[in-house]
């Protein structure tokens, strides 16, 4: 095994173990020797690996996933990581210890939540209780390509619990919040160039999440309990167009109506210029069928959105029984003259439709039957929540007839939960239908008569939204679990909710979680709540 693969196309299927844990007794990572400072020695700098351990940053071996205009660079691997204090401004000459990424803090463990990864601890923070920690830092080198030079240079982070301070060389180049996020970091580094990337990584609740928008300082005193700490997702070294370019490219199809509509969101379009979207559909790398958008400009934009519809009906639809019938997507950003600007990395999907019809299930037009469990692997831990150990668990369910899970994190707070990559791409290769759950209304406030926009529920809601848009499995937001139930919501002869008898507690909630279902329904209205 190695750690050169990242998480897309068949990568994801070989790599996705590594990528997640790091067990002693299959640890062969590929190799990279670590040069220790003049005047420091390397057991300063990070503790020594045991034999056949080893760290890879030769981001030349790392999995990328790259088109004419773009590319994304896996950091996933050992890091050199160490407890810190919330507090901390500088970056640590020594005492330096390995942790993998992505994976949580170990230490906290229960009927849910299991340790699966290998603290290899500095012997000065040995027998500190890291159940306890509430901010760690990470350290790598990375090296930017150079024929980036003509990009802008970020570094992504995925599933973030709770809030990370990021330097470079040793100074400060800005922060990424939870649930995750991307800094840019074009001025501080050089393409050609090997740089220190550090990350003081705090575990902080939502409160502390929200409070550090205009206080961080204050947030990081905020108090609270964060379950799974730390970098929870893959880690990206990113690379994209400086000028015009594609973010959060989404697919909806229609089998009701035979429609595919395709739409993305622009960004940094001049004023002046008209562009198009170019949409090429593959089936296993053949060429199945390309389509171009009406030409539109900056101003046409619908928040900040473009979208176009066309009529088509393929020759093959994804349904539980035929998970095999994925199609690639590679859309693109085309200006004046037919010049390609930006060229989007590819999003597999698949063409289905999921609706409901009074108290009937519809999938492609059939009625299904759904026989629904909780689906636990993104809580229980990294080794869980990789493609292997979720496709494991799906076949065993499948095996005795379940033919649906909901995600069973029943609010997405910080820690409630890591990365669900794996464990969809999984679902859409088994033909497991999906619930996918959302933020829970209960842990935002609403009384302003503009939280809807200001509380942050949408911009998180906006975050898992994109996690699911593209994948066919998902047929289902959960929402508001357990906080808007009626009186007889188990009585057979009343579990229509008609009557609707709500107690005063579960009454008052109701009116929040519409707002909040409101919110998720603008954001995708293909997919039923």
């Amino acid at each position: 095994m190695n750690d050169s693969h990242h998480g897309f196309p068949a990568a994801r299927r070989t790599d996705a173990r590594l990528r997640l844990r790091l067990s002693l007794s299959s640890a062969v990572l590929l190799s990279m020797l670590l040069t220790a400072p003049v005047g420091r020695s390397a057991e300063d700098l990070a503790v020594p690996l045991p034999p056949g351990v080893q760290a890879v940053w030769d981001v030349s071996k790392a999995y990328r996933d790259s088109t004419a205009t773009r590319e994304h660079i896996c950091l996933n691997g050992l890091w050199q990581w160490q407890p810190a204090e919330a507090g901390s401004e500088q970056v640590p000459a020594g005492r330096w210890g390995w942790f993998k990424v992505p994976g949580c803090w170990p230490g906290i463990t229960d009927y849910m939540q299991k340790d699966c990864q290998t603290v290899f601890a500095h012997p000065s923070w040995k027998t500190q209780n890291l159940g306890g920690l509430s901010a760690a830092w990470y350290q790598r080198k990375i090296t930017v390509p150079r024929d980036w030079a003509d990009r802008r240079i970020a570094v992504r982070a995925e599933y973030l619990n709770s809030f990370a301070v990021v330097y470079v060389d040793g100074q400060r180049a800005g922060e990424i919040r939870f649930p995750g996020g991307q800094l840019e970091l074009t001025a501080v580094c050089r393409p050609g160039g090997t740089h220190t990337l550090s990350l003081l990584v705090i575990a902080m609740p939502l409160k502390g999440v929200m409070l550090s928008y205009s206080d961080t300082f204050g947030a990081r005193q905020v108090r609270g309990t964060v379950e799974r700490r730390g970098l929870c997702g893959d880690v990206y070294l990113v690379g994209t167009p400086r000028g015009a370019r594609l973010a959060d490219v989404k697919v909806r199809t229609s089998v009701r109506q035979w429609e595919i509509t395709f739409e993305a969101a622009p960004r940094d379009l001049a004023a002046d210029v008209s562009y198009t979207l170019r949409a090429q559909v593959s089936d296993n790398g053949r060429s199945v069928v390309e389509f171009t958008s009406q030409a539109f400009s900056s101003a046409e934009l619908t928040n900040g959105r473009v979208a176009f519809t066309r009529g088509w009906k393929p020759e093959k639809l994804w349904d539980t029984h035929t998970p095999q019938n994925m199609y690639e997507l590679r859309l693109s950003l085309v200006g004046g003259g037919g010049k390609v600007l930006d060229a989007a990395l590819p999003e597999r999907f698949g063409f289905r439709e999921f609706w409901i019809e009074g108290r009937n299930f519809y999938l492609n037009g059939s009625r299904i039957f759904l026989c629904a469990v909780p689906f636990d692997n993104a809580q229980i831990g990294a080794a869980w929540a990789t493609y292997a150990g979720a496709k494991e668990s799906l076949e065993r369910l499948k095996s005795f007839g379940i033919s649906f899970v909901y995600t069973h994190n029943y609010g997405c707070e910080p820690g409630t939960h890591l990365g669900f990559a794996e464990i969809l791409r999984a679902a859409d290769d088994e033909g497991m239908l999906v619930s996918f759950s959302q933020p829970h209304f209960g842990q935002y406030q609403w009384k302003s008569p503009d939280a809807d926009r200001t509380n942050g529920y949408a911009s998180h809601a906006a975050f898992y939204v994109r996690v699911a848009e593209n994948h066919p499995s998902v047929v289902f937001y959960s929402m508001s679990h357990n906080a808007t139930g009626t009186e007889e919501e188990m009585n057979p002869d009343m579990i229509d909710g008609l009557q609707d008898v709500r107690n005063q507690w579960s009454g008052n909630n109701v009116k929040q979680a519409r707002r909040a279902e409101a919110i998720v329904r603008r954001l995708d209205p293909s997919r039923s709540v």
